[in-house]
């Protein structure tokens, strides 16, 4: 926790901060692990700022329904479905913008008969402090992103209408409706771009030094105990804060069989007693990996663990959900907050963390042995 949130000022993606971090991190596992590895990938520099274009684009949409409300139909739904795909984790605009190297720290514990995979997550990397991060708004946002999409579609529907029509009549209501979502969106756009420009690099503590340290942690009882029939990876992903870039390189990287291969995130451990996710997501909300669950509702009692939804859009987990792998986050019951120093770091809940964490993965194993056998 020192090392990453207190003699460094920040982790952001893509810096020269964020690479020690991985440095330390890497020769922190180099000591416990079979293999480890920095895997260089790139990102790109601010998704924030790719989104709220995505916002902007709509008032093209608008101008151009003026005079080709079919042309603006297609265009707008086109702008919609690359946008759905780009808020899920596929890189689609994004492949064509300027890139920058980042990493991900990647340690290995390979057994003798293995008979599942099993892969734990922590992002390394820290965000920034903007107005938007605050956790009195960040628990609107869900609701505020519902708004932004049913803008769109009222765009893209008042274009439709009028392509039937054969253009805007004079007691038509379509174009009023279209310019005041388009005003929305333009809003929207511009608080994304002012909370990026106006956001302070943060240490991280919480989110997510303490994931790393129980993530570290783990690894210690994984030399000290190795597990006999499965592999594990544990991964220290970089550019989380672009949106779960280093969790995409990695998935989209390694040709796991998604019928025995797990994933454990951990996220913001350092507050409160630990819980575990049954569903996940923003923008989809999807139900987490069934034997996981069933793992993590085995070992609650002993560590006074508790379920919970998370209504988060960039959590590691959520790649990997995504992609058709059980998955499941723990975290702590403390109010989620991307920003944050030491001083308000519970230490021993992250101890209790990565207890649970250890937990959860025996039990998965022992499931999977059994149902083997």
């Amino acid at each position: 926790m020192q090392a990453l949130a207190g003699r460094l000022h920040h982790r952001l993606p893509n810096t020269s901060m964020e690479r020690a971090a991985a440095e330390y991190i890497h020769a922190r596992l180099k000591t416990l692990a079979q293999t480890v590895e920095m895997d260089d990938f790139y990102s790109i520099d601010n998704p924030s700022m790719l989104f709220a274009s995505y916002y902007a684009e709509f008032i093209i949409v608008s101008l151009v329904a003026i005079w080709w409300p079919q042309i603006a139909l297609f265009y707008g739904a086109g702008v919609f479905l690359v946008y759905l795909a780009e808020f899920a984790g596929y890189r689609v605009i994004s492949r064509f913008v300027p890139q920058f190297e980042t990493q991900n720290v990647v340690a290995r514990f390979l057994a003798p008969r293995p008979r599942c995979t099993v892969v734990v997550t922590a992002h390394l990397d820290s965000g920034i402090k903007g107005g938007l991060m605050r956790p009195a708004l960040a628990r609107w946002l869900p609701w505020l992103h519902r708004l932004l999409l049913v803008c769109m579609l009222v765009i893209i529907a008042s274009c439709a209408v009028e392509t039937l029509h054969g253009g805007p009549s004079s007691e038509s209501y379509e174009p009023y409706a279209r310019w005041t979502a388009t005003c929305l969106l333009l809003a929207a756009a511009a608080a994304v771009s002012i909370n990026q420009w106006l956001g302070e690099p943060t240490r991280g503590a919480n989110d997510n030094a303490s994931g790393v340290a129980a993530l570290l942690s783990l690894a210690e009882r994984l030399a000290q105990s190795p597990v006999e029939t499965a592999d594990i990876h544990l991964v220290a992903t970089g550019a989380n804060h672009i949106w779960m870039s280093g969790a995409r390189q990695f998935v989209d990287t390694h040709g796991f069989d998604r019928a025995t291969t797990y994933y454990i995130n951990l996220d913001q451990v350092g507050n409160g007693a630990p819980c575990y996710t049954v569903r996940e997501g923003m923008l989809v909300s999807h139900r987490c990996g069934c034997d996981l669950v069933h793992a993590a509702e085995q070992a609650a009692s002993a560590h006074d663990a508790a379920p919970r939804c998370i209504r988060t859009a960039s959590w590691d987990s959520l790649i990997a959900l995504a992609r058709g792998y059980q998955s499941i986050s723990v975290t702590g019951v403390g109010e989620l907050e991307a920003y944050d120093r030491l001083v308000g770091v519970d230490y021993p809940a992250i101890v209790r963390v990565a207890d649970f964490a250890e937990d959860i993965l025996r039990r998965l194993v022992l499931t999977v042995e059994q149902r083997v056998a």
